[in-house]
């Protein structure tokens, strides 16, 4: 009896032995379990941190400021929100736009001078931007018009070529475009763009002194090849539709010039405005805030002219030597 006793109670210990020792070993894979949950999300914690860290500098990088130039282009980041490729504008200017919107597009040429900062200051009050056709000759004259020209840019407008010296004599001799020359002026006028504005600003949009009407008008000779060379670099001219009477020649006063603006751009969705801000044209910067007013209330959008894309010139390009090539 007392054998059987005492083996029921070794059995028992046994047992209890064996229950004590599976309970510690579950908590032991219990802690190891929880150490090791633990460590994996920490480990998870501290890569996404390190990730989100990596995707915050590269935003940095990537992200640009709005007041920076468009790696090759005539505007800033800003500026692209409400600029219209020169291609279609060129359309818009010779009435032949397809699209839709209302649009008005304000442009001064001849400038900078002291004429540009008034005009600059009424645009910021009215919040809308224009598009400055710009002459090498202006802006070397001192430093104070080569800041209009910075701050043309910075301020939300787009910059364009209008030649160097604006000289009829040189740039159309025997009123006959010389191309050569002309070429050299507008490269010029870009190279000393670059020198104040920065090597990542590139001007491909023209505005030929006078007009590309005027070219055509006069039957000029050397138009078809002036168009190829334009091509060829991915230049676009662009004229106007519609004009405040500034430099007609004869005077006028605020209120006529106001109706020349409503008479030339009646009818019209797209209006490309010929304004001027070379020095001594005081009545376009006095009449301007009437002329944003009148454009406002009659619904159009106010828009800048920037670069046509390379990339577009260049597939147009291909597009018209295989037409050469087929005929």
């Amino acid at each position: 009896m007392s054998k059987e006793i005492f083996s029921k109670k070794r059995n028992s210990n046994k047992n209890n032995f064996f229950k004590i020792f599976l309970g510690v070993l579950a908590i032991i894979l219990l802690l190891w379990g929880g150490i090791k949950v633990v460590t994996m999300i920490g480990n998870n914690l501290a890569n996404k941190a390190s990730i989100n860290e990596e995707q915050a500098e590269q935003e940095k990088v990537i992200k640009p400021n709005p007041d920076d130039v468009m790696p090759g282009m005539n505007i800033t980041y800003e500026a692209d929100k409400y600029a219209v490729d020169a291609k279609d504008v060129q359309a818009m200017a010779n009435d032949t736009y397809k699209g839709e919107g209302k649009y008005v597009f304000l442009t001064f040429d001849d400038g900078p001078s002291n004429s540009t900062e008034k005009i600059l200051n009424t645009l910021k009050d009215k919040d809308v931007h224009g598009t400055f056709f710009v002459l090498g000759s202006s802006i070397e004259k001192d430093s104070k018009r080569q800041e209009y020209l910075k701050e043309e840019l910075k301020s939300g407008n787009a910059i364009a070529n209008h030649s160097y010296s604006h000289d009829f004599k040189k740039l159309y001799p025997g009123n006959k475009l010389n191309i050569d020359y002309f070429m050299d002026e507008f490269n010029k006028t870009n190279d000393i763009m670059q020198s104040i504005l920065g090597g990542e600003f590139d001007c491909r949009v023209l505005r030929m002194p006078g007009g590309y009407g005027t070219r055509k008008y006069y039957k000029d000779p050397s138009l078809k090849e002036f168009d190829n060379t334009l091509q060829e670099n991915g230049i676009i001219n662009v004229d106007w539709n519609a004009l405040d009477g500034d430099a007609e020649g004869k005077p006028y006063s605020t209120e006529e010039m106001l109706n020349y603006v409503k008479k030339t751009s009646k009818g019209k969705n797209h209006v490309v405005i010929l304004m001027h801000d070379a020095a001594g044209k005081e009545k376009t910067v006095e009449i301007l805030p009437q002329i944003i007013d009148y454009y406002k209330n009659e619904g159009y959008e106010f828009k800048v002219i920037k670069n046509t894309s390379k990339e577009e010139n260049n597939s147009n390009q291909s597009a018209n030597n295989k037409d050469k090539s087929s005929k």
